[in-house]
């Protein structure tokens, strides 16, 4: 079945959650555009630390819409295809680190 109709409040979320991201993608951009070079030794572990913490609540983030969105059935159009599969292809990463993407975020891992 494919997703329901559009209501109003998923297409809020749909919008916040592309708001959001579109945030993301802004601050790394402008992150990523400094002169990191220009930093002091301990400024620049100092940011290590903060990148390394923001890496690690993206990740949870991920983990967590992974878990949700294989703790439902695969969309017919994927013609029944394993979540793993699905993932590799999307992501364009190997099935093995699908299925440990999947069992990382806590879900059952479809064979």
């Amino acid at each position: 079945m494919s997703d329901p109709a559009p209501t109003l409040s998923n297409m809020s979320s749909k919008k916040e959650v592309a708001a959001a991201l579109d945030a993301v993608d802004r601050a790394h951009r402008a992150l990523a555009a400094l002169p990191f070079q220009t930093l002091q030794p301990v400024d620049q572990r100092a940011l290590l630390v903060r990148l390394d913490a923001v890496t690690k609540q993206l990740a949870v983030t991920q983990r967590r819409l992974l878990a949700r969105m294989v703790s439902a059935p695969p969309p017919v159009e994927l013609a029944g295809a394993p979540w793993a599969d699905v993932l590799a292809r999307r992501l364009r990463i190997s099935v093995g680190e699908a299925q440990r993407r999947i069992a990382e975020a806590g879900a059952p891992i479809d064979s």
